[in-house]
Formats: structure tokens, sequence, C-alpha cells
């Protein structure tokens, strides 16, 4: 095949993978493009890989095997692929993965039409050795674009998901930047905001054709492999951030970098939370560095639809809680392995699905570390003078509450809580304000009350103009649990009057210490 027809590029990194590369060339070999050729870099592996790279390359001229003479890691075996690419355009495949047949067609001919230096696409999730499957959609700002863009002109491509191989870049344009992977885990994460923040010519593919296979990484990992994982995913982090910096961006798009920064660095205490919780030098470290870069951000700016609860919560609490010792409970009691429950199944024969509770639970409460609002009280649902406004309410999650709009001397409307759940240090929870709109500055006070409702301890937290999100929290009294006593909150309006747009909620109730 000569240089001039191979229209795609197919890099597929493979290190000890003998179990899934077969389903992944044969997905590849499989494409509806007219001319396409697959790098096949096999990465010094221990298992059978290189055996069946070999085999698969002997019958199909279109697979090139090139051989790594010692281990050198993902990021380093894409660039040997890259150094051997003729192809116009390049896909990375992972080798665990595999892709539908129109996957290569389908971004070829959006980078021809619009003229691309990269194209941008989306996946599938596949969990449960397969049994589920979870559609990851583009960002409705980014995938009814009809026009070529950039991250100046949509912004949003910068919140899409860091992995490589759910996009296609030109050849040309990675060669001309000199775009490479650096050799850490997380490698993706600097080569992304390389890429997206330096092509000038952005399309969208919206539709699905790739199959992400999410395996247990924590089977046959030791602790020190567990210590690599943290030390690289921060260097990734330093290296893009570097680079944001030094190229003159970061003050234009810090704020969707809080947000992926965010998110990257607290998946680590779901992906390789047994390390966090196990190895106390790698809970310190984690804590001081994750609290090193959370110190810029200002959560009132990130974009909530963009992070979600879990995530921020965990971020707020590391900046805010005392020691790492409080940080590695918190990643403990929320690590999925503890809540779990054993899988079990359904079906017969060659239908065999497992399913768990992760799997089935469509309230997140069930399987959560966060506290459930058991029983609560209003002390009144309507204010006299806006009886179209719901004053005051809660539900099991949550609490919502308006100051009164007019009059400052009004009675606030109060709700008390009892909530249900570990926790004997202190209560933590979120304020919020969401509406853009509001031009009033807020009181938000929270009591601790007794059996016989006195006041055993209260603060008062303010909400700035602007403000939209705090952390807050309230302590108990020593050796007693957080089911022992009931919480009231209510709001007032310290200056803006009337006091429009100014709904405050409360929420994500988390018990420190148990």
């Amino acid at each position: 095949m000569s240089a001039e027809t191979v229209n795609v590029s197919f890099i597929v990194p493979a290190y000890n993978v003998w179990k899934y590369l077969e389903k992944c060339i044969a997905s590849l070999q499989a494409q509806s493009l007219d001319s396409f050729e697959i790098i096949l870099v096999e990465d010094c592996s221990l298992d059978r890989t290189l055996t069946l790279a070999q085999r698969l390359a002997a019958k199909d001229e279109r697979i090139r095997l090139i051989r790594h003479t010692k281990n050198r890691g993902l990021g380093p075996a894409r660039n040997t692929g890259l150094d051997h690419a003729r192809g116009k355009y390049i896909c990375f495949v992972d080798s665990d993965d595999w892709v539908d047949p129109g996957y290569g067609e389908a971004f070829y001919l959006e980078a021809e039409r619009t003229d691309a230096e990269m194209v941008v696409g989306t996946f599938y999730a596949v969990f449960s050795q397969g049994a589920r499957i979870a559609s990851h959609f583009v960002d409705p700002a980014v995938r009814y674009a009809t026009l070529p863009f950039n991250a100046r002109t949509c912004p949003a491509v910068l919140s899409m998901p860091t992995p490589v191989w759910d996009k296609c870049y030109r050849r040309d344009f990675l060669d001309r930047h000199n775009l490479r992977f650096p050799a850490l885990i997380g490698e993706d994460i600097p080569f992304q905001w390389e890429a997206m923040t330096q092509a000038e010519r952005i399309s969208v593919v919206g539709e699905p054709f790739y199959y992400y296979r999410i395996r247990d990484s924590q089977k046959n990992r030791s602790l020190t492999a567990g210590r690599g994982i943290f030390a690289d995913v921060f260097l990734a982090q330093e290296k893009a951030l570097t680079f944001l910096v030094t190229s003159g961006n970061y003050e234009e798009y810090k704020e969707i970098w809080w947000e992926r920064m965010i998110k990257e660095l607290l998946h680590l205490t779901e992906k390789s939370g047994d390390t966090l919780i196990l190895d106390n030098f790698v809970a310190k470290v984690f804590y001081m560095m994750l609290r090193r870069s959370l110190e810029p951000v200002n959560f009132s700016l990130l974009n909530r639809a963009y992070v979600p609860d879990h995530v921020l919560f965990k971020a707020m609490f590391a900046r805010e809680c005392a020691s790492w010792k409080e940080f590695q409970d918190l990643v403990a009691r929320s690590y999925p392995g503890k809540h779990q429950k054993n899988p079990f199944f359904l079906g017969a024969g060659k239908l065999r699905m497992v399913l768990t509770q992760h799997d089935l639970d469509a309230d997140e409460s069930g399987r959560s570390y966060l506290l459930t609002i058991a029983k609560h009280e209003v002390s009144q649902t309507h204010y006299p003078d806006l009886p179209e406004y719901v004053a005051a309410s809660s539900d099991a999650q949550r609490i919502v509450l308006l100051p009164p709009v007019h009059d400052p001397e009004m009675d606030s409307a109060r709700v008390s809580i009892q909530l249900t759940g570990d926790g004997t240090k202190r209560l933590w929870y979120f304020i919020s304000c969401a509406q853009a709109t509001r031009r009033s500055e807020l009181a938000i006070f929270q009591r601790v009350l007794g059996p016989d409702r006195e006041v055993i301890a209260e603060k008062k937290t303010v909400l700035h103009v602007g403000e939209k999100i705090l952390l807050s929290s309230l302590d108990l009294p020593e050796g007693e649990s957080v089911e022992s006593f009931t919480f009231e909150f209510f709001v007032k309006c310290l200056s803006g009057f009337p006091a429009w747009a100014s709904d405050v909620t409360i929420s994500n109730f988390y018990g420190e210490g148990s």
C-alpha cells in the first residue's frame, strides 16, 4: 500500500492484551473506509500478545507490526505509531476496545468535508464484561455544529472527555505543532489541551462508533504501582497547566481548566481509591497536592452542568477540611467497592447478564456516603406578601429556602430536619444559590438543636453577590451522633431589596467521623 493511498492510520498500542487484541483488530479490519492502515505497536508484553500480533500481521498487509525493544508505556507507544504513520489522518485505538465498521469513514468524511485539523466524537462505555453499555454524547453546544469551530469560538469543546481515541487528527497538524505524548499515566491530558487550543478548525461526529471497555484496573496492582498512578497524573496536569500558561491561554480558559482538573484528579479517588485508603503516604501527598491545585479555584465560577455534585463536594471538602486523615475517611466512605453489593445473574445458558446494585440504582442515595433527610418540618410554606412563591421546602436530599423578599423585619421561613446516617464529629453541606441575576447579599443561619429544641451550636454564613456555592459545616458535641440532633436553617437578606432570584439550596449532607 503506497503512502498516497492511505487515508487513515489506526494506531494501536498493545501490551498484555492477548485476550482482547483479536476483537480490536477484527473491528478495524472490517472498516468501511476505502484505504487505511493499522499500525500495531507491541510494547514488550509478558503474555501471548506478541505471538497473536505476529499471526494477525502475517495474514493482512494492512497491519504493520512495530516492536519495542523494551517496555516504554502507552504514550511512547502511540508516539512510535505516529513516527511510522503514513495516513492523512490519525485515529488512536486502545487494544482492549473495539469500533463499529463506520468509525474511520465517519471521521474521514467529516474531516474532508470541513477541512478540519481535528474531529471530535463520542463513545460507548462498556461495563460488566459487555453486559451494560452507556453512551456518552457530545455536548449540544458542540454536537450540532455544522461549520468548523475552535476553542475560542466554542469553549465547550474543552469540557469534553480527555481520551484521544474518540477523536481524529490530521497528521500534518500534529507534526506542525510537534504534538506527542509524554511517558506518563494520564498522557492524554497534556496532549488534548495542546491539540484543542491550537487547532484552528475542529469538526464533530455526533454519534458514537467507539466501544471503551472498562476493566477492573485494581486487579494485580501493587501499592507501589498505585503510587505511580497518582504521581503521573499530577505530573500530566502540571505539564498541561505549564503549556496553558506559557502559551498565554490560561486566563481565557481557566474556568474550564478548573472543571477538567477537578474531575480528573477526583476521578483518582474512584479509580484508585484502594491505594488512598490503604497507603497513608499516598493519602498525605495526594491531599497536599490536591489542596495546592485547588487553591486558585473559584467554585462559584464553575459550570455545575460539567462537574457532578459528588465530585464538587470532594473538591470543596479537600480544601476546607482540617487534615489528610479527614479526606482519607471521606474517600473510604465514598469508595464504590465499599458500598457495592454482590452481583447477581439474570438469564441462563447463552444469555447471562451480570448486574450489580451500581447498575440498578436509579437513586444514588441508596449507595451513597451522603446522609438522608429522614424527617423535616417547615415553619411556613409561603410568605403573606408572596403567596405564589414557595418560601421553604424539603425532600430526602435537599432544603430550598427563600428569604423575605420585601421586608427585612419579616420572620424567615425555617426548615428543621433530622438526618439518618453516620457522623460523630461534624456535619458538612453545600449552600448554593445558582441564579445569575441575584443582587442581594444573603445570610444563611444554621443551628444544631437539642431534644428540647435548645440551641447547642449556631453559625451565620454570608453568601455574597456573585457567590454561587459554598461548603459549610456545623460542629457536633463530642461523642454524639448526627442522628441525635435536629438541624435548623433559615435565610435573611442583608442588602439588595427586593430579594429576587434568591432561592437558597442546602444539600449534600455529609457526616464527618464514624
